[in-house]
């Protein structure tokens, strides 16, 4: 048999497997996504509920977040040593990104600058999405470096 045949027949069953799991793994952010607007807008439309199930609610897309980060761990450890390296420096990217974000936010609302619409620093939706462009960038800085 040809080393060319088998590479691609290999190819073939690994991408299904690994689309499989990347689904699953995107799943639970969906889940969370969902989450979060959900209880977003029952906090908004029920100011009257007590500040006790507000907490309660707003902090319910934690659980799916974490699934998704479980999920995530185990896509990671799944990869291979390339795509492990390429996946690690785009979260790196993204985690220290979103705190440099965090804090020109929290300094801009503390001198009354243009950030009233976050008038406490990013909510959880904002912080989710800010990581979530800047692993893009990081994924493409890093698939360049390498590639």
């Amino acid at each position: 048999m040809d080393k060319t045949e088998n590479h691609k027949s290999d190819e073939r069953c690994s991408l299904g497997h690994s689309f499989r799991k990347e689904l699953k793994f995107n799943g639970w952010l969906a889940v969370a996504t969902a989450t979060y607007l959900v209880t977003l807008y029952l906090v908004r439309v029920h100011p009257e509920w007590s500040p006790l199930v507000k907490v309660a609610l707003t902090l319910l897309p934690v659980i799916p977040g974490l699934l998704y980060f479980r999920s995530g761990m185990r896509l990671l450890r799944s990869k291979d040593e390339l795509q492990r390296r390429i996946q690690l420096e785009a979260w790196l990217f993204a985690a220290l990104g979103t705190v440099v974000v965090s804090a020109v936010v929290n300094v801009m609302n503390a001198h009354g600058m243009i950030w009233s619409q976050y008038p406490h620093g990013l909510e959880m939706g904002a912080t989710y999405l800010v990581m979530f462009v800047l692993w893009c960038i990081g994924v493409s800085l890093a698939n360049r470096r390498y590639t």
